[in-house]
């Protein structure tokens, strides 16, 4: 296990009251053994800031933070270091309800032991709904665990019985985010040097909430849309309440389906949507933008 922190050294703040919210303090996962980092974004800060890395030989490394989800609570730190040991990456979306996992965390971020609490998947694919300053947004296709994340399990890798990773755990969120939602992203810092996010700006659930809000509706292919963000590409394009069935070729059942065909997408390319409003199909094109950090 290993800290990250917005402080750049030890010190006695750790110990004031709410340390790991007001200074960042969590841990990560280490993704590549050349210095790829999965974190909190409640840990790491804003996208290209910096944050510090204290590995368990006490060596400190400046980190630069490379992409950042605020809804979801994660971000991609780099440090210039080499020959990390790389945690094993899982595929989340093969989790079942009541598999056994374990969570390591390290309390403080750094300094203090780790700890292991183990428990069971209790909920699959959950959107929560997140209010900030009178601005909403979701975070879809989350994982529950009987266990109750607490901001010093900030940034705890969540591993199954073969000690691969499944997911990362935000106090924030009390939930675990997959970690299926990174491996486009990390695969284009590693081909690129870099990741710029393309955005269209829909929120909404998967197929399996989609039946209770149309009972009319019966396929299993398909998403539901709760909202489309002001001025994004899909604005006025797709309405609150469609059903987008595909993007381009591929066919959509879950919002991280949609999210991870998107990371494989570049700022500026034209997507086609289609999919079902009210009682008819529809098709629009939508050209992809940055998005705003």
């Amino acid at each position: 296990m290993f800290g990250v922190s917005k402080l750049n050294e030890n010190s006695t703040a750790v110990f004031v009251e709410n340390s790991e919210e007001k200074l960042g303090i969590g841990s990560g996962i280490i993704l590549t053994s050349n210095g790829y980092i999965l974190t909190n974004y409640s840990v790491s800060g804003e996208q290209k800031s910096t944050c510090y890395v204290t590995l368990r030989n006490g060596n400190v490394y400046p980190a630069q933070v490379a992409w950042v989800d605020k809804d979801l609570d994660i971000s991609i730190i780099k440090i210039s270091a080499d020959n990390l040991l790389a945690l094993s990456m899982g595929d989340s979306d093969k989790i079942s309800l009541g598999e056994e996992i374990y969570m390591i965390s390290n309390p403080t971020g750094y300094d203090f032991k780790e700890e292991l609490g183990i428990g069971v998947v209790s909920k699959l694919k959950t959107t929560s709904k997140i209010v900030n300053e009178n601005e909403t947004s979701y975070a879809e296709d989350l994982i529950q665990i009987n266990i109750d994340i607490k901001s010093e399990n900030t940034g705890s890798p969540i591993l199954n019985k073969k000690g691969e990773v499944l997911g990362i755990a935000s106090s924030k969120l009390n939930y675990v985010i997959p970690i299926n939602r990174i491996k486009n992203i990390l695969n284009r810092f590693k081909e690129d040097g870099e990741f710029e996010e393309a955005y269209l700006g829909i929120y909404g659930f998967d197929n399996d909430v989609l039946k209770y809000l149309n009972l009319d509706y019966n396929s299993n292919i398909g998403i539901y849309v709760e909202k489309v963000s002001e001025n994004s590409p899909a604005d006025k394009e797709i309405l609150s309440g469609d059903i987008v069935t595909m993007i381009d070729d591929y066919e959509l059942s879950s919002m991280q389906e949609l999210s991870e065909y998107l990371y494989t997408k570049n700022v500026g390319d034209t997507v086609k949507l289609q999919g079902i409003r009210g009682t008819k199909q529809f098709e629009v094109e939508c050209i992809l933008k940055r998005k705003i950090k």
